[in-house]
Order: C-alpha cells, then structure tokens, then sequence
C-alpha cells in the first residue's frame, strides 16, 4: 500500500502532504479544493504500469483530446510542473516522480498561423531503496495526425518501475469508460470471476442470476428469476451501469490500487449502504488499497457504520487550499465515528 503521498504542485495542489493513508482512505472538502485532482496524481507516481490509465488521467476533465487544455495544465519550461513523493509500505523507499512538459510548433508565416504540432510529457524518477538508489524515465508524446493527436509511450531499455501494480480509476462526472468496460468483463470471465461480480449485481437487484454479452455490438444481457425475456444493463438505468463498472474494477484491483471519484453519484440512497458495503468488503478480501472522493455525508457515515472492526484501517482527509499550500486535515476512523456520535461534527 502507500503509505505517504507528497505533491509538490499539480492543477490546482501545492506541497500537500498525505500522511498515514490507509487501507480506505476517503477525500473530503468544497467544491475545487483538489479532491479529483489527488486521484489524478496518485496515477501519475508512476507505480502503475498502464498507458491507457495514465492518458485517461491527463484528459479525463475533457471528452476529447484538447491542446488548450493541456496548455492550461502544465506551464512550459525546464523545471518539473508535477513533483511527486510516494512511500509503499512500512519501508523508508521512497519513488521521487518528476514531470516536465515542452511542446514544438510548426510556424507559418506569421504568427497567427503557427500551430502545435506534438508535445511531450517527460516522466523522470528516482527510487531510493534497500540502500541504492534507481533512476528511470519514460516518455508520452502527442503528436498532430490530421485533425486530432495520436499518441506514443517510449520507455527506457532498463525498465527499474515496471512494478506492476493493479490500478482501476473510475470517474463518470469526466469521462465515458464504456469501451473499457467491456475490456474488464472478458478479463473477469477469463478469470472465472462471474459469480462474484453476479453477488454484487444482486444488491441493486436480488432477482439477477446471469449475465451475458450478446451480439456484434457487445450489448450487456442480465437475466433474472422469473423472467424469460433478459433486459440490457441500459434499461437499468445509471445505477447499475455505476455499478457493474465499480464491482469488475474492484474485483480486477487485486493486490493493487482502486480510485473512484465521487462514490454515492447515481447510486440511489437505498441501495448505496449495501453496494458500499459489498464493495469494501471485497477490496479488503482482495487486498486493495481504496482512494475514494465523496460530497455525501451519508456515504461516509456508511463506511464507519460498517467497518466497527476496521475503523483503524480509515483515513479521512479534509482538503482545502490555503495561499501557497494545499492542507490536508486527518482523521482515523474511530475519531471520525466519535465526533460524528457525540457532537454531530461535519467532516465535510
């Protein structure tokens, strides 16, 4: 697990320091203080090794690809626009993570002619472990190709990171993840794993006892009790699209690292308690490691209610933005459930 996370500055983070995450770690606070943006980061470490997940990151606030944005996002210069500290574990190794951005154009004859023609995201590390220190590097370049970007990932020969961590990130306010979806559900059937995603399938609805994907297009089939004519997971609405997307990622986190964004979003009140609990209870069976965001009070009154044998495995944080600093206000679990019993205290 991390342990400790330091951001140096990202969008709108400066010198925030995490301390004591835990096994669930929730982020609290008003709107823009930087609750999405410590999922974004967490990403960005460099501890995963997954380009799909590190792209979808950088752009996941647009449903496209935008130069502006990215202009927006990274100031241009020699000096890293994204400092990253993390240390996994009980151990002192920590993995220093460095960003820099610079970007090419193509002039024309005057200025308002010129345009961007690539772009390049350079991602330096350093790992100070077992007493030796490691350094690496990799590359994300966006090149022009017609009236969009492609994309290319170069890595360095010696690969030191390749550390091979699961990480799922869920963020439905950002961006549609629906091709991923499918991608995650054949891993989970090739895993033999349908008959735990069904078991929290059926808190949304105890009547479901299958599901298949059917035809050219892939169109996701539940089949319930009772019921001869199956209904496609869009006649369900949003709730158990959320659903079913949260329970393959957290059964497919093994080991690993689940960061979902605003948690209790389209999931009605009375199946949230349930869903909530499910799927805290399989990322602890699996060993994952969970980042949650939430504007719910409900939601966090949720995870203390039903974690009394856990409270010491939850870490609270309240997020605001002070000048020049980022402030980040712990609470454990059993202090949390203490205040919110005896004085109603509002954590948010």
């Amino acid at each position: 697990m991390i342990k400790d996370f330091i951001v140096g500055r990202y969008r709108g983070l400066q010198n925030l320091t995490l301390k004591d995450l835990n096994q669930i770690n929730i982020f609290v606070g008003p709107n823009n203080c930087g609750k999405t943006s410590i999922l974004e980061a967490i990403i960005l470490s460099g501890l995963f090794d997954d380009v799909d997940l590190l792209v979808d990151a950088l752009i996941s606030r647009y449903h496209g690809f935008s130069p502006e944005y990215f202009e927006s996002l990274f100031s241009i210069g020699d000096q890293p626009v994204i400092c990253l500290k993390s240390r996994m574990d009980d151990s002192n190794n920590m993995l220093h993570t460095h960003l820099t951005y610079s970007k090419e154009q193509l002039i024309g004859k005057d200025e308002a002619a010129s345009r961007l023609s690539s772009f390049e995201l350079r991602f330096l590390y350093r790992y100070d472990g077992k007493n030796e220190e490691k350094r690496d590097r990799f590359l994300v370049r966006f090149e022009e190709e017609n009236d969009s970007f492609k994309i290319g990932v170069g890595k360095s020969p010696n690969n030191i990171l390749d550390l091979h961590i699961p990480c799922k990130f869920i963020s439905f306010s950002r961006f549609d993840r629906s091709s991923r979806l499918m991608v995650d559900i054949d891993r989970i059937l090739d895993m033999n794993l349908r008959h735990e995603l069904i078991g929290i399938l059926k808190i949304f609805d105890e009547q479901i006892n299958n599901f298949e994907i059917i035809g050219k297009d892939r169109t996701i089939k539940l089949f319930k009790n009772n019921q001869d004519t199956p209904l496609t997971l869009n006649d369900y609405g949003n709730g158990m699209y959320k659903a079913f997307f949260i329970a393959t990622s957290a059964l497919l986190a093994k080991n690993g690292i689940l960061l979902v964004d605003e948690i209790e979003a389209g999931i009605h009140s009375k199946a949230l308690k349930n869903f909530i609990g499910k799927l805290i209870n399989v990322c602890t069976s699996n060993n994952v490691q969970i980042f949650l965001t939430t504007h719910s009070l409900e939601t966090i009154d949720i995870i203390l209610d039903d974690c009394p044998d856990r409270l010491n495995d939850i870490s609270i944080y309240h997020i605001r933005n002070q000048e020049n600093q980022t402030l980040a206000k712990h609470y454990n679990g059993e202090r949390l459930l203490t205040l919110r019993n005896e004085i109603g205290f509002d954590v948010r």
